[in-house]
């Protein structure tokens, strides 16, 4: 067989080194998702000057997000999908920071829902 004498034996030391690497890695994008988590609940407490043609009215940003969501649903584009995928990924299994101080853990759709939905409000 072709290239087997290039093979290096799997070692103990490699497999320690393998999943050093791993759970650094891991620990790496877990801080990335956790301050993203923390920049989307910052955005969402805050208020927003909107501009509607000639009307400028204040929305929380929870509200911003409701108006642009239900837009770019509505188009059924792909940007629509990417939407769901985003709302998805940022809500799945991730600490999400609620109203307060409280950081809840995701486990089930139904925890999900109910957290997106007090995000919405």
């Amino acid at each position: 067989m072709a290239g087997k004498d290039n093979l290096t034996p799997f070692t103990s030391d490699n497999a320690k080194e393998m999943q050093r690497k791993g759970a650094e890695k891991r620990k790496e994008n877990n801080a990335k998702k956790k301050l993203m988590s923390q920049i989307y609940a910052e955005f969402l407490e805050k208020e927003y000057n909107v501009r509607q043609g000639d009307k400028e009215r204040k929305l929380t940003g929870a509200e911003l997000v409701n108006e642009v969501m239900r837009r770019v649903l509505a188009r059924g584009d792909s940007s629509s999908v990417s939407l769901l995928k985003e709302i998805r990924e940022g809500t799945e299994g991730n600490k999400v920071q609620l109203s307060g101080s409280v950081e809840t853990k995701l486990q089930t759709t139904e925890d999900r829902i109910k957290a997106f939905e007090e995000l919405m409000k």
